[in-house]
């Protein structure tokens, strides 16, 4: 029988200590998680779904500046991405498949096109793309919210196109006009229930010792056709009623991906808070066509 593995580490770099968990059979395939963010925390997934996951052995790990990870916060990828590249190595795990949430999806992209030799594939959850796109869709329902000409439920963006203006000043207008948390909120999540789910697990976890994270910085979509070309097996899975990333981010992801398998669940951002049921076993069958049999 295989041994259970059910460890804690601390990965030193230069500039930053990460926190990292290991969970799961020692001989299983490896699944490397990358939180959303910048500036959140790998525990509530775990807290949430990682009983799910029990056929994986999976890694959990704090981006720097954010959760149990000691440094400054960073948006800088290549920074993020080779922070995944020491915990892989320092764990001695060969190859790995990443499974990526929100903000996640853009260091998958990164880990993938510059350490193609330790990923195996990606599934990308709720996948954050562009964060143009996204920075004109938080403007969008930033300006329905605030004039009360919303959807009734509050969560899809305005569909009329053409939102000119550069990216962080289209983000620091919606959050003048919507309080962040409530835009947020609103886009994100089905039913104040999930949102406080999420919250008791977020309690629950150490949230600190989190520093001020820097700018969210602006990326572009040309990364995804070179993702393409390394001919990785790529899974996206996309909530419908997540509006930070149904339909603009998926539309980019099918876009660009052209060989990428695309499910939509009727879900917000956090599929496994709001119908697990649904999203677990598609989960799992992405996580097959992507990890196989080997670790």
């Amino acid at each position: 029988m295989s041994e259970w593995l059910d460890d804690t580490y601390n990965v030193s770099r230069t500039d930053a200590d990460l926190y990292v968990e290991r969970a799961g059979p020692e001989d299983a395939p490896v699944v490397y998680y990358l939180h959303g963010g910048p500036g959140y925390n790998s525990h509530s997934f775990r807290d949430l779904a990682g009983d799910d996951l029990e056929k994986y052995q999976v890694i959990y790990a704090d981006q720097r500046g954010g959760g149990r990870s000691y440094g400054r916060g960073s948006s800088d990828l290549k920074v993020l991405a080779s922070d995944v590249a020491a915990v892989l190595n320092g764990l001695e795990v060969p190859r790995a498949t990443l499974l990526a949430h929100g903000f996640g999806a853009l260091v998958a992209v990164q880990v993938a096109l510059d350490y193609p030799d330790l990923v195996r594939g990606s599934v990308l959850v709720n996948p954050w793309l562009s964060m143009p796109l996204l920075a004109q869709d938080l403007n969008r329902a930033a300006v329905r919210l605030a004039s009360g000409e919303d959807d009734e439920d509050g969560r899809q963006p305005v569909g009329a196109e053409g939102v000119l203006g550069e990216p962080g000043q289209l983000v620091d207008e919606a959050f003048s006009l919507v309080n962040p948390k409530v835009l947020f909120d609103a886009l994100q999540f089905p039913s104040p229930a999930a949102r406080l789910r999420l919250e008791h697990s977020d309690a629950a976890g150490l949230l600190g010792p989190a520093e001020e994270d820097e700018p969210v910085g602006v990326w572009a979509l040309d990364q995804l056709p070179r993702l393409a070309e390394l001919e990785q097996p790529v899974v996206v899975l996309v909530g419908r009623q997540d509006g930070t990333a149904f339909p603009t981010q998926a539309e980019a992801a099918l876009e660009r991906l052209p060989g990428a398998l695309v499910s939509i669940v009727e879900t917000g951002h956090y599929p496994w808070i709001d119908d697990p049921e649904a999203f677990i076993p598609l989960l799992h069958q992405a996580l097959a066509h992507v990890a196989g049999d080997g670790a």
